[in-house]
């Protein structure tokens, strides 16, 4: 597999001018069209960044991204309200849903793989953009959104026969409700044994895993997401 040779990070972008301060002002535009609430101005940045050849992937990563964590420190600057950072989140998440029905996928079948959120967790934007990205890049993903009951969640990953399990948490004091849920897949889905990996701003957070989550793999972001479910079907395969 082409991939198991050494080609472990997303596509960059090629062109003449640099492409860091290139993804920087595309950020940007994105970005101040978030804050005007303007969907129309979001989706012809985006369009416009197309136009230039930027790849899908690379607008997950280096725009849609970074604009949301820049939102969320905004928030908690008290800078934006929280109707102005459901209003960014709304706009993006239309975006990706714009994109997802244009997205090419790899040839190189990866495996499947679940994706959620955690119960009570009203964050779903990020297991949204790794969901997606994972399947462009050849995982037969199942996304089943955030807040499920762990109950739905075990049993999407027995019957998806998942190889891969991410979940994603917002919120820091959602901690516990992750520990209980991997307790519960490693004693009940002991026959399947999926790959763990966590994500989010929780984890972003934490100095180092608690003991209860050992075995785990964390990606702090869709680009080490990405790299970690590569070197997962690496290791599968």
């Amino acid at each position: 597999m082409e991939d198991c040779q050494g080609r472990s990070e997303v596509s960059k972008t090629t062109f003449e001018e640099d492409p860091p301060s290139r993804i920087v002002s595309i950020r940007k535009a994105y970005l101040d069209a978030l804050l005007a609430g303007n969907r129309k101005m979001a989706l012809q940045v985006v369009r416009d960044a197309q136009g230039e050849g930027i790849p899908v992937l690379d607008l997950y990563v280096d725009v849609f991204q970074e604009a949301m964590y820049e939102v969320g420190r905004l928030w908690e600057a008290n800078v934006i309200t929280v109707a102005d950072e459901h209003m960014a989140t709304a706009i993006t998440q239309y975006i990706l849903s714009v994109l997802y029905q244009e997205m090419d996928v790899r040839n190189e079948p990866k495996g499947r793989a679940v994706i959620t959120g955690i119960q009570g967790e009203l964050h779903q934007i990020g297991a949204n953009m790794v969901a997606d990205v994972l399947e462009s890049d050849g995982w037969n993903v199942r996304f089943l959104g955030t807040n499920v009951p762990a109950d739905g969640v075990l049993e999407a990953v027995v019957d998806h026969k998942a190889e891969l399990f991410g979940v994603s948490v917002t919120m820091f004091f959602h901690l516990p409700h992750v520990i209980e849920l991997i307790r519960r897949l490693k004693e009940e889905v002991s026959d399947i044994r999926p790959r763990v990996i966590l994500g989010g701003a929780a984890f972003r957070m934490l100095p180092g895993l608690p003991t209860e989550l050992d075995g785990c793999d964390v990606a702090k972001d869709l680009r080490e997401a990405l790299q970690k479910s590569r070197s997962i079907a690496c290791t599968a395969g």
